[in-house]
């Protein structure tokens, strides 16, 4: 009985260490919606004011906001990243010491494409989504 017990508390304390907190899980849904936003600036700036080839992710995010800088807001406390390909763009939120993937989105399609922040083990802060794939190409 003692041994079922202990197995008991030791699944529970797994499995609730894989879950995310309900707290967490509203933070990163309010994330996301922020950050489809955010990437559907990044796709109108690489699709209609062509940028720089070879613009680095920084200053491709401070072109895609210069019109509205409250986009980054929602974004202090981790880092964002954003690429362009082939006239799209994908933007990556990471958390702030680039260690884990959370939230990534192509600025081509309406929905969110990954949400990172869910998969086990943990993804790290690389862009997983093809713009091929994502944008139909």
């Amino acid at each position: 009985m003692r041994a079922k017990i202990v197995l008991f508390v030791v699944a529970l304390t797994f499995v609730a260490g894989c879950r995310v907190s309900g707290a967490d899980e509203e933070e990163m849904y309010r994330l996301a919606s922020a950050l489809t936003k955010l990437s559907a600036a990044v796709e109108a700036t690489v699709r209609y004011e062509d940028p720089q080839p070879g613009i680095g992710e920084q200053e491709l995010l401070r072109l895609a906001t210069q019109h509205d800088p409250s986009l980054l807001k929602p974004f202090e406390n981790y880092t964002v990243k954003a690429m362009s390909q082939d006239r799209h763009a994908i933007v990556l939120l990471c958390t702030k010491d680039k260690t884990r993937g959370l939230i990534e989105d192509a600025g081509c399609s309406a929905k969110l494409d990954a949400h990172l922040w869910q998969a086990n083990p943990p993804k790290a802060c690389e862009f997983t989504v093809k713009v091929e794939q994502a944008c139909a190409l």
